[in-house]
């Protein structure tokens, strides 16, 4: 007797854009395998041996706006006992909706089940449709910094950032606990800055979205310091748009002096709230025109960074700060170090170009190497660049010195002391080490670049730090530029985005206290 076979799988229902004459109200989207009767297992069921999670990855386009769980959807069993299919359903899928899935999986005789695993994120928001999109600033608009968002639809609510406030304390403020302790459907971080993401080890209870480059910058730093990036950490690319209970999400790449940072347009019911994170157009990438594309949409809020506004600050550009480091390294037959943030890779980029020109060897710190490393692509970095060298400027030991003796391309104090002239990228905790440069090539009449906000030299630390680099004859230079955007900036995005409202954030600016907008 010839052997019957069946066909199993899972099914999604994405809605039509016209409902056909026949009343058809869904296209299907299926997966399906064909297995033999004889196959069943011991409770008499054949099944499809992958869950929807697995193979929504397989859907191209689709999968790239939404998540699986949004749409619609259901499992085809087969019963060999009573030799039916069993066609599990999302409740809102009618007997006559289902009929196109007994023709795709060439099914004689069924029975129609519910599960309430089934039912999809459209499905329990439809009761919403008509609920408006709202934002509720929690933390932000009078503080530079330590922005705290929320996005809410419904009993849908977001949070946008996950910050550790700037006071010295290092003691959690009541909103931080507020936060924490807080039911979020997820939470989306615009870039990895310690006032953006620094809690997000605290928050595992609900999914956190970054950019995939953030993501492998704060591993590694997270790594180094002995730590793990919490498991519930999910990533996101530029102008992918992604899904949570309804409201759709789509970062969009800008720049700022913190690399991978995005602006974040959420949408909702024709309703949208562009957030812009921390933005400036005088950065290495100048992604205005990314901004003009990615916007079809009309913007009903616009949440801005303010950082700058109140002063006169003209900023820079990156190719100036470029241009500026050349004539200083030009200027003296001595070494140059630099001390700028390990994590500001356009500022790296600058320095770097500025010593290749030069024709000086570049050094990056343990730290920074590692750094440039996770940022990828065309970042000077050892290992990469032939004339880019990773050193440590003290003994290292645990999983610190693991790290940097996997990187390929670096040189000890003797090796570097007995090369060419080089520029070098420092951190306030190397004062010893260039103390022993310096017993070695006499750094009298180098120079130090200081690049970073000036606010930091007040600090103990830092002072003791500049205090020594000075007493050893090393002149210190200020070459630095903001990494957020002056006021003519600010006003020139306004005009562009045209937004029925503009909510100034990130500022200290007197303007507001924190409101949550009518709905």
């Amino acid at each position: 007797m010839e052997e019957k076979w069946v066909y199993v799988g899972i099914f999604w229902a994405i809605p039509s854009k016209e409902v056909d004459l026949y009343g058809k109200r869904w296209d299907f989207i299926e997966e399906k395998r064909l297995y033999p009767v004889s196959g069943a297992d011991a409770n008499g069921f054949i099944d499809y041996p992958y869950s929807h999670f697995i193979a929504w990855d397989d859907m191209g386009a689709i999968a790239n706006r939404v998540d699986c769980y949004f749409y619609p959807r259901g499992r085809v069993l087969y019963n060999a006992r009573t030799n039916k299919h069993l066609i599990f359903a999302d409740e809102c899928l009618s007997l006559s909706d289902l009929f196109e899935i007994v023709d795709l999986f060439e099914i004689a005789d069924y029975e129609i089940a519910r599960d309430e695993q089934y039912i999809s994120a459209f499905t329990k928001r439809q009761d919403i449709a008509v609920e408006p999109l709202r934002y509720n600033i929690l933390r932000g608009n009078t503080a530079i910094g330590e922005n705290l968002i929320e996005i809410m639809c419904g009993e849908t609510k977001i949070l946008v950032e996950l910050g550790k406030s700037l006071n010295e304390s290092g003691e959690l403020s009541d909103i931080e606990k507020q936060v924490l302790q807080t039911k979020y459907d997820a939470v989306v971080i615009s870039h990895y800055h310690t006032d953006h993401a620094g809690l997000i080890d605290r928050k595992t209870d609900c999914p956190i979205y970054m950019g995939s480059a953030t993501y492998r910058i704060m591993q590694v730093s997270y790594e180094y310091v002995g730590k793990e990036i919490p498991k519930n950490v999910f990533t996101y690319r530029n102008k992918q748009s992604f899904m949570i209970n309804g409201i759709k999400i789509t970062p969009i790449l800008c720049d700022h002096s913190a690399f991978d940072s995005y602006m974040l347009l959420f949408e909702r019911n024709n309703q949208s709230i562009l957030y812009t994170g921390d933005f400036r157009f005088h950065g290495r990438k100048n992604l205005l025109q990314n901004i003009k594309e990615s916007l079809r949409c009309h913007i009903d809020t616009l949440i801005y960074d303010g950082t700058n506004l109140g002063t006169e600050k003209y900023c820079i550009s990156e190719k100036e700060i470029e241009n500026k480091a050349v004539e200083l390294i030009k200027s003296t037959d001595k070494r140059v170090f630099i001390l700028q943030s390990a994590t500001n890779i356009d500022r790296l980029v600058s320095f770097y170009r500025a010593a290749k020109r030069c024709r000086r060897i570049f050094y990056e710190d343990d730290y920074s190497a590692l750094i440039a490393s996770a940022a990828g692509g065309k970042i000077p970095r050892p290992d990469v660049f032939d004339d880019v060298f990773a050193y440590t400027p003290k003994r290292l030991q645990g999983k610190k010195k693991d790290m940097f003796f996997e990187i390929e391309n670096k040189r000890g104090l003797n090796k570097i002391a007995n090369g060419k002239n080089f520029v070098m990228l420092v951190r306030s905790s190397s004062i010893n080490f260039i103390k022993k440069l310096n017993e070695r090539l006499n750094l009298s009449g180098a120079t130090l670049i200081y690049s970073m906000w000036s606010g930091y030299k007040a600090k103990d630390d830092m002072a003791q730090f500049l205090s020594a680099v000075s007493d050893l004859g090393i002149k210190i230079i200020d070459l630095h530029t903001s990494g957020h955007a002056p006021k003519e900036d600010v006003e020139l995005l306004k005009r562009i985005i045209c937004a029925d409202e503009n909510v100034l954030i990130h500022t200290n600016v007197n303007h507001a206290k924190p409101i949550e907008n009518p709905t």
